[in-house]
C-alpha cells in the first residue's frame, strides 16, 4: 500500500512538474495599436506627422518608467520607421469609442499633439511637453 501510494504521489509530480503555468503577471503584458491618419501636419515631441502612423503603448514599460509609446510611420512596428518615442502621462478621460487624438494650436496652423486615447479606454496618454531651448553663445 505504502508503494502503491509512493508511486502515485511520484508520477503526480511528475505529471505536475513538467506542465507550465502562466503567471498573473504574465498575462499582464499588454499592448495597444491604433492607425491614425493626419491629414494636415500635427507635431509631436519636435518630429512633424502627416500621413498615416501606428501608435503603439505598451503597459508593461510604462509600469518601468521606460518609454511606453511608439509611432511608427506607417501602420506596422517596423523599427526603421519608428519617428518618435516617449514615456506618455497618464490622464483619465471619459471612455471613448473610437481611437483618438487631441491636439492643441501653439501658432498660427502649427498643431502640437497633447494626447491620445484608445478606443474602449477611459485612460488618455499625455504627450510630454518638449521645450526647445537655444543656446546662445556669449560674446566677449
Amino acid at each position: 500500500m505504502k508503494t502503491l501510494f509512493f508511486v502515485a504521489v511520484t508520477l503526480c509530480a511528475l505529471i505536475f512538474g513538467s506542465l507550465t503555468w502562466k503567471s498573473a503577471a504574465a498575462s499582464d503584458v499588454h499592448k495597444r495599436k491604433a492607425v491614425a491618419e493626419f491629414p494636415t501636419p500635427v507635431t509631436v515631441q519636435g518630429v512633424v506627422l502627416k500621413g498615416r502612423y501606428l501608435f503603439v503603448h505598451d503597459d508593461t514599460a510604462m509600469n518601468r518608467g521606460d518609454a511606453c509609446t511608439f509611432i511608427y510611420k506607417g501602420e506596422s512596428e517596423v523599427r526603421d520607421k519608428l519617428v518618435t518615442s516617449f514615456h506618455c502621462i497618464h490622464v483619465e478621460r471619459a471612455k471613448v469609442n473610437n481611437f483618438i487624438w487631441r491636439s492643441r494650436e501653439t501658432a498660427p496652423g502649427v498643431m502640437e499633439l497633447t494626447e491620445f486615447q484608445y478606443s474602449g479606454d477611459t485612460a488618455a496618454h499625455g504627450v510630454p511637453f518638449v521645450s526647445k531651448i537655444a543656446v546662445v553663445p556669449l560674446m566677449n
